[in-house]
């Protein structure tokens, strides 16, 4: 399985901060499939979930 990390800066949508989003991804077998989504990491607030669920599919 290839993984992959990419990062995406964002507001915080609580506190309108600046935020680092890293995002650690499995690569699909399939092109026609998204990525699968292994990990989510906020640099603001590590225990933050609030916004994973935007990386979801």
């Amino acid at each position: 399985m290839e993984k992959y990390v990419k990062e995406y800066k964002r507001q915080c949508p609580r506190t309108h901060r600046d935020a680092v989003h890293k995002v650690e991804y499995a690569k699909a077998t399939c092109s026609r499939v998204p990525d699968t989504m292994l990990h989510f990491f906020c640099a603001l607030e590590g225990n933050c979930k609030d916004c994973q669920k935007d990386y979801e599919d």
